[in-house]
């Protein structure tokens, strides 16, 4: 079972969850009250932009959608919207904070 790590909340402490598969990053920051802005969950606004730190191979890959806004964005590759990124099964840790921190 992945372990999930949201890094950069204000106070310096991290914010970790073990996951299911298949679970979408922007719910399990909701579900741990990560400092993930998010807004209409739906590829279109790009404020859930993080950057993977470590862990991306536990990611499924980026949807068209996803993969058009981040190139238009011209996002580094190791950015992903949390809207759209979604953990698969494995083992490992996955770490992300909110881009640009």
């Amino acid at each position: 079972m992945p372990r999930v790590v949201f890094e950069g909340n204000l106070l310096g402490r991290e914010k970790s969850v073990d996951v299911e598969a298949e679970t979408p990053l922007v719910d399990l920051a909701d579900l741990v009250l990560a400092p993930i802005p998010f807004s209409c969950r739906s590829a279109t606004c790009a404020t859930c932009q993080v950057d993977v730190v470590a862990g991306a191979e536990l990611l499924l890959p980026a949807g068209d959608e996803e993969r058009e806004l981040l190139a238009l964005l011209r996002c580094p590759p190791t950015t992903r919207l949390a809207c759209q990124a979604v953990v698969q099964s494995g083992f490992g840790t996955l770490r992300v904070k909110p881009a640009g921190t």
